[in-house]
Formats: C-alpha cells, structure tokens, sequence
C-alpha cells in the first residue's frame, strides 16, 4: 500500500491540518507519513496558540531520516498545507524532489492553506513563498476560493471567472469553496475536463472541513478511484462531517463520531461537467 506523505500544521486541541487529515486518510486505509510544520496548542483564531513553527532544519532532519529508511520510496503523493515559516517550502520541495526521483508517477498536491473569506492568517512572505515556489512545483492544487484569488492576485466573484482563474494555472485546481447556487461548489478544473460538485450549504461550519476534503481526495485517488468518484465521495463525506458536527454544536470537527460517514457517505452529490 503506497503512503501518503503530509507536510503541515499538527494542532493538538483542534482538527485542522495533520490532525485531521492523518485520520480521514488513515480511516480509508491509506498510511499517512506525517510531519508537522508547526505544533499549536490551539487554532489561532481561538487566542494564543502556544507551541511554534518547526524549523526548516529539523524538518530537514526528519526527511533525511525517512529517506534513509526507506519510507519516501513507498509514497504515491506528498501533500503540503499550512506552513508556518518561508523557509519550509524549500524542505517541501526537497521532499518532493526525492519522492519523485524514486516514484516518478507521485503527485504533489498544494493546500495553499493562507486565509479564508478575506482573513489572511500568514505574513507576506508565506504568501509570496506559496505563489512562487509552491504552487508553480504542484501537480494539483487545492485552495479555497480566496485563496485562489490570492494566488491568481485578481478577484474572481462568480463560478465563470472562478473557473477561468483555476484554469489559468495549467494544471488541475481544486477550489473547494466556489460560488455555488445550491450552496457549496467544488470545482475540478484542469486543461482536460471540469466537473462541479455541489453540496448544501450549513451554516456555521466548523474549521478543517477544507483540510479533510482534501485528504479524502488524495486517500481515494491513492486508493486507484478516479478523479469523478474522489471528487463526489469526498464532498459528500465532508458535508456529512459537517452536519454531524452541527448537531453536536462543538467548535470542532466531529471526525470521531462521524468517522463511519468518511469512508461511507450518506450524501453522494453528483459532479456534473463545466464548461464555464
């Protein structure tokens, strides 16, 4: 079975980043490698999060160890999300050259995890370090819509121009927030195909439902599924995560409780073609 390995935030108190998406992807049956850019105590948006970014130089210790074990040989994707210092993207990279040279057929998948809804919760130079040395590296792409506004560096109010400006990176891009008439849009585009996805919107959705769509993505395309049925099971699952957490009124994501929904979901949206 082929790993995936997964280069972001780890919080101890909250599902978001590797807090979440090691289990989701895990709970499919997929190993997750993971190594955290920052240990938190908290999300940020909760107050002092205590904790830190882990340096570049660590991290790049722990690539080196898993390298000389053996483990990057067995991995199908890296996927990378939040990161807390400029200096990681050059280890993720790294990672990613030498997941490729021993797997050429591994994919890279960006999470440009950098704010949401006009919030930007990293400085500049993450940003700067996600457009020019993360993005251009990614095989795919998956940013919220304001993320892709941020890394497009245009705004883009409906589906039409959401489409063009995913379109405009050459590659498959992921928008997992796009605008949507039913409520929430995942958009697929890439120069291939387009296919969108729609769920209905719940009100007050905890955060870490971007992170476990993602996850669930890439543990069901590692899984061999094709790109139609990752993008429906994962939306629905994730929209069923939601609900669950809705009704237990927490400010987390119920992934425990929900756990059966991620790899059985209740919700099966159907993702439909695009043409913009």
């Amino acid at each position: 079975m082929k790993a995936v390995l997964s280069i972001q935030s780890q919080v101890a108190g909250a599902r978001v980043g590797n807090s979440v998406a090691g289990f989701a992807m895990e709970r499919l049956g997929v190993p997750v490698i993971a190594m955290p850019t920052a240990i938190l105590g908290r999300r940020p948006d909760r107050g002092a999060p205590g904790g830190g970014p882990i340096p570049a130089t660590v991290l790049t210790t722990m690539l080196e160890a898993l390298d000389a074990d053996g483990a990057l040989a067995n991995v199908s994707h890296v996927l990378s999300g939040y990161i807390a210092l400029p200096e990681q993207a050059e280890v993720i990279l790294e990672a990613v050259r030498r997941v490729k040279a021993a797997s050429p057929g591994a994919q890279y998948v960006c999470d440009p995890v950098m704010g949401d809804a006009g919030a930007m919760f990293v400085k500049p130079e993450i940003v700067d370090a996600m457009r020019k040395r993360l993005a251009p590296a990614a095989d795919i792409l998956t940013p919220n819509h304001w993320e892709l506004e941020t890394l497009a560096d245009t705004k883009l109010p409906t589906l039409e121009t959401t489409h063009a400006g995913a379109r405009s990176f050459g590659k498959p891009v992921i928008v997992t927030s796009a605008p949507s008439a039913q409520g929430v849009g995942v958009l697929y585009a890439s120069p291939a195909a387009t296919w969108l996805v729609e769920t209905p919107k719940i009100a007050s959705a905890p955060k870490g439902a971007g992170d476990l769509f993602t996850a669930l993505f890439i543990a069901r395309r590692a899984l061999g599924q094709s790109v139609v049925m990752a993008l429906e099971a994962a939306a629905g699952a994730t929209h069923d995560v939601i609900a669950r957490s809705a009704l237990e009124g927490g400010p987390h994501l119920a992934l425990i409780d929900a756990q059966e929904k991620l790899e059985h979901p209740d919700t099966w949206p159907t993702a439909t073609p695009y043409k913009g």
